[in-house]
Formats: structure tokens, C-alpha cells, sequence
């Protein structure tokens, strides 16, 4: 594996694998938290014996780091420079003042893999380990405790889109899901009526299709106007089901009917219909955003399935 902290400021410190930075790497045994995302298994007592399974919560990440860092290796002529300039690349709140932050990532590479990312910020104050001097010997051996609050591994995501250049027009729209974690997928809409497919999804994995008791469901979306601009609707937990492109809320409208099924993990690529009216000269464009999130930094593909 290929291990790259890119740091608040930008800047990337490889610290193990083919490319490292001079002065900087991972220590032996230092590295904990970095594989399995930690899961909850959720438990119903049952009225006349045992127990009912109930589901599995992701919980925070957190990870410890080791590195040894080491002045007289590295580029630095200022003993401490790098040490410094490292540690300042470390969070453990959002910086207020600067509306691009972002926290510390984890990249990790691979051949089986590609590249996999992790967001992470301080969970405490790193540990220097200091039986010597660590200036005058110009070798740091410090730790850091992390936090990813969302513990899976991002891989980036898959875009697909149906538009059309007339007032009204149907097709198909591109649904996939390789990973071993359920997708939460958004929707981005350009103006007009539009009608998407929800459907429920049965199969073994790598054979997920559209089946079972909503297979054939649809939701008949109010008409996007030209004063909404646009509508973003996403199964993501943490943000507004429902949003126009002005920032009010499109919720309201849709008089309950809410995209409401994730894209099983293991789903092959499957075309599913959509449909639009009503809209502007020109026609319509809409875009399915599928974030490609995975439990462990490499590996868990299933061959073939892409």
C-alpha cells in the first residue's frame, strides 16, 4: 500500500510505500484503526426467547498514527521545521475563518484498489515522545489520535445522466453499486416534471435487479420552476432530503412521496426509466451522483462487478 496524509494546508506527506518523504514515515507497530470500520450490531429481545437482529450502525473511526520524523534525513536546514510544519497540518475543529477548510485525509493506494480516502481531525493532542531531547537529537518519535466521523473509505463517485433537448422525453439512466456498503444516491435536476425510479431491489450480490413488493415504483416529482432554478434530492442522512438550487425547501411539495431505497452493495450496472415534462426550450438534464463508499481502505470488489 501507498499511505499519503494530505494535510489541511494542501500539502501531501507520503509516509510509506514506493514514494516517501525524506524525513518522514510511518513507525513500526504505530498503526491501529487503518482496515475494518467499526460496526455496531443492533439487538431486539424477543418476547419468548433470545434475540431479533435489528441492524448495523456504523460508529466514528478512530486511528492512531506513529511516525518518526527526522530533521537530519529530511530537506529542512532549520532543526524543527518539519516537525512543526507537520503537526500544523492537524485539526481538531474546523478552522471558522476559511470556507475551503478541510481536515486532514488518509489516501491509500493500491494495484487491487486504486486510490481510497478517509477524513480525519485530531481527537487529542499528539503524544512526543521525549526520554531525550528530540531537538538536539533531531529525531521525533510522536503519535497521533485520530477521528473520522464517517468512517468509510471514499473511492469517489460515478456520475451518470440522462438529458434530453425537447420539452418532454424519456430513456434510462445508468444505476450501479460495486461496494460492499448500501448507496445513498442523489439526484440533481434541471427544470421541469419530473418522474424517477425508486425502486426495491432482491438478488444475491452481483445479481441485485429491481424486484420485490416496490419494483416497478416511481415518484412523480412537483414541477421544478424557473424560480427553484434547479432540485437536489439525495438519501444522504445528514442534509435536506429535498432542496432547490435557491436553497429553499422542495420537501414540502412533494406531498410525501420520498425517494425512500438505497442501491444495495453489489448491485450490477442496471438501466432503470425516467421521465420528464414540461420543460423549458432547450430540454432537461438529470444527473444521479452514486458516492462509491467502502469499509476497508483496500480490496472487497467483487470480480467482474464494476
Amino acid at each position: 500500500m501507498q499511505i499519503t496524509l494530505i494535510g489541511t494546508s494542501g500539502m501531501r506527506w507520503p509516509v510509506h510505500g514506493i514514494e516517501r518523504h525524506a524525513g518522514l514515515t510511518l513507525s513500526e507497530g504505530g498503526v491501529e484503526g487503518l482496515i475494518d470500520s467499526p460496526v455496531e450490531t443492533q439487538w431486539v429481545e424477543d418476547t419468548e426467547m433470545g434475540v431479533v437482529f435489528g441492524g448495523v450502525r456504523y460508529l466514528p473511526r478512530d486511528m492512531t498514527l506513529g511516525f518518526y520524523v527526522s530533521d537530519a534525513l529530511s530537506d529542512e536546514t532549520e532543526i524543527g521545521r518539519l516537525e512543526s510544519d507537520f503537526r500544523m497540518d492537524f485539526a481538531a475543529q474546523p478552522d471558522e475563518w476559511d470556507a475551503n477548510f478541510q481536515h486532514t485525509q488518509v489516501e491509500v493506494g493500491s494495484d487491487l484498489s486504486g486510490e481510497r480516502r478517509l477524513t480525519m481531525q485530531l481527537r487529542e493532542a499528539p503524544e512526543l515522545k521525549t526520554q531525550r531531547d528530540p531537538y538536539t537529537q533531531q529525531f521525533y518519535d510522536i503519535t497521533y489520535e485520530l477521528r473520522a466521523p464517517m468512517p468509510l473509505w471514499d473511492s469517489g463517485k460515478e456520475v451518470t445522466v440522462f438529458e434530453g433537448s425537447g420539452t418532454s422525453g424519456s430513456g434510462t439512466i445508468l444505476v450501479s453499486n460495486p461496494t460492499d456498503t448500501p448507496l445513498r444516491q442523489t439526484w440533481v435536476l434541471t427544470r421541469g416534471k419530473w418522474t424517477l425510479p425508486d425502486p426495491s431491489w432482491r438478488g444475491k450480490r452481483g445479481q441485485r435487479a429491481p424486484s420485490g413488493p416496490y419494483a416497478a415504483r416511481t415518484v412523480a416529482l412537483p414541477e421544478i420552476t424557473s424560480s427553484d432554478q434547479g432540485v437536489r434530492i439525495t438519501r444522504e442522512r445528514r442534509k435536506l432530503h429535498a432542496m432547490t438550487f435557491t436553497g429553499s425547501n422542495f420537501l414540502g411539495r412533494m406531498n410525501g412521496q420520498w425517494i425512500i431505497h438505497d442501491i444495495p452493495p453489489y448491485t450490477p450496472p442496471t438501466l432503470l426509466p425516467i421521465s420528464y415534462t414540461n420543460a423549458p426550450a432547450g430540454g432537461a438534464r438529470a444527473e444521479l451522483h452514486q458516492p462509491r463508499l467502502w469499509t476497508r481502505p483496500v480490496g472487497l470488489e467483487m470480480p467482474g462487478l464494476s
